[in-house]
């Protein structure tokens, strides 16, 4: 089972309703992943789901989660779609997710 972080947005100006969607992934996503928060130890990939295009957690990120991010700024990708994209991010052995 893959282990995932999810990051939600503040929330200030959602455009859509982010927790109807990440209820979609998380069904989706059931068996596969085991999702926890950032402050888990480790994590092979990272989920952030935003309210909007602004994406503002996003500018806080370390460039090198870059190949572990998958970003939603919608609900126009399908969960299913999210959830493979998620299950074949690469961790590197190099870069440590987590605290």
């Amino acid at each position: 089972m893959k282990k995932v972080g999810l990051k939600f947005c503040g929330g200030c100006d959602c455009t859509y309703d982010r927790l109807a969607h990440w209820e979609k992934i998380k069904a989706d996503a059931s068996g596969r992943i085991q999702w926890v928060t950032l402050d888990a130890p480790h994590y092979e990939a990272v989920l952030m789901i935003h309210g909007c295009h602004v994406a503002c957690p996003e500018k806080n990120v370390d460039p090198l989660y870059g190949n572990v991010l998958v970003s939603v700024r919608d609900d126009r990708m399908d969960s299913r779609q999210i959830v493979m994209t998620l299950l074949e991010k690469v961790f590197l052995p190099h870069l440590v997710c987590g605290p």
